[in-house]
């Protein structure tokens, strides 16, 4: 259990200090733990390996590339905000009505403009273990409270969550696959959680890693959507689309979140040169299919041989891999250091979990990371030096 949660059987409810910093319009910031970017390299180092942001190791499509050069010449008008193109062709790509997209500087922010829209002080989010802390942030920073339902298997416990809807719940929030563990809620298990909710209960997706699923049984929440319902999906090109340096992602929303979302919206929340590349990359399918299928290969292959030197990964439909230790133990963060010290981030859970994720990069990166786990797994095999 973490610190400052309060155990509730499957679920842990988060409490809040009493202790408040008044801010113009929020009840409270005092108790919110600021978002954990990932770290830069040791000081000196030639080259760092870095496994530790889910980034993409290759170059975006060369169409998205080129749209992206091309907005230097439109570099002194605003973009649209209306991100008709945009809109466009994910209504076109993902068969999706287009009056339902909004786009986001990255979907962190879509997630954020829907809890705003959803919820006020008081209201209660539900949300799965392994899932985005930003949504988390979004929501406490309003006043709402947050009900962390504890995962089976590292899976997200579509019944535990469905038991921890109270009369102030407003949105139970899941993401998957689960970010840190790679796992996912099957299309059936989707359509259950969201067939048990209240009708005022909002079901929000966060499907940002989805590009890499290639479980049959997966679904991105998309099947259960309808304009006047109420399940939202949201999704991001930092990922699989690899454009995290322009933080450009999307929203398919119910009508009624849609008008809220746009009274909540700024002007020009996304920039030209993001919606622009976006549109491109979206187009090239191929391109993001065989980017993806490398991705898995490479998780798949480095998954296997650290399952053979001993470790215990999580199954991961992700682009990157959770290895887990002994509960009580420190063996993730000894691991931390000894990858650091080779020039390589990886990235310890949150919290009080002995778990390590390690993000895929190419397949020479991976051979290096994996020659560095090895040489820590024989150092922890021998008797410590006194």
């Amino acid at each position: 259990m973490h610190a400052g949660d309060v155990g509730c059987g499957t679920c842990r409810q988060q409490s809040r200090k009493t202790k408040a910093v008044p801010v113009s319009g929020n009840q409270t910031l005092a108790d919110i733990v600021p978002y954990r970017q990932g770290r830069h390299g040791p000081a000196g180092a030639e080259k760092v390996i870095r496994l530790s942001a889910n980034e993409l190791p290759y170059p975006p499509s060369p169409s998205a590339v080129a749209a992206f050069h091309g907005t230097g010449q439109s570099l002194g008008r605003y973009p649209d905000g209306t991100q008709a193109d945009l809109r466009r062709v994910l209504a076109d790509v993902h068969g999706v009505p287009e009056k339902n997209i909004f786009a986001g500087n990255g979907s962190e922010e879509a997630i954020g403009l829907v809890i705003r829209a959803a919820l006020t002080a008081g209201d209660a989010m539900v949300v799965n273990e392994n899932s985005f802390v930003m949504a988390e942030i979004h929501a406490r920073s309003v006043g709402a409270e947050i009900v962390k339902c504890v995962e089976t298997d590292h899976r997200p416990d579509v019944d535990a969550m469905l038991a921890a809807v109270t009369e102030r719940t407003r949105i139970v929030y899941i993401c998957t696959p689960g970010n840190s563990s790679g796992t996912y809620a099957t299309r059936d298990e989707l359509r259950r959680l969201e067939a048990g909710l209240p009708e005022n209960v909002l079901l929000l997706v966060d499907a940002a890693y989805a590009e890499f699923v290639d479980a049959s049984d997966y679904g991105t929440g998309q099947s259960l959507f309808s304009a006047q319902g109420r399940v939202v999906m949201t999704r991001t090109f930092s990922k699989a689309y690899g454009l995290a340096a322009l933080r450009i992602g999307w929203a398919l929303a119910p009508d009624d979140v849609i008008d809220a979302v746009t009274r909540l919206r700024t002007p020009f929340n996304t920039n030209a040169a993001a919606l622009n590349a976006a549109a491109a990359a979206a187009l090239d399918q191929d391109y993001l299919k065989r980017t993806v299928a490398r991705i898995n290969a490479t998780r798949n292959s480095f998954s296997a041989s650290l399952r053979k030197i001993g470790l215990n990964v999580v199954p991961s439909q992700a682009n990157f891999v959770l290895v887990t230790f002994p509960a009580g133990g420190n063996e993730a963060v000894m691991l931390d250091a000894a990858l650091h010290a080779a020039g390589i981030l990886g990235r310890p859970t949150e919290g009080d979990a002995n778990e390590f994720r390690i993000s895929i990069g190419t397949d020479e990166e991976m051979d290096l990371a994996l020659e560095a786990i090895q040489d820590w797994v024989g150092g922890q095999s021998r008797p410590m030096e006194t």
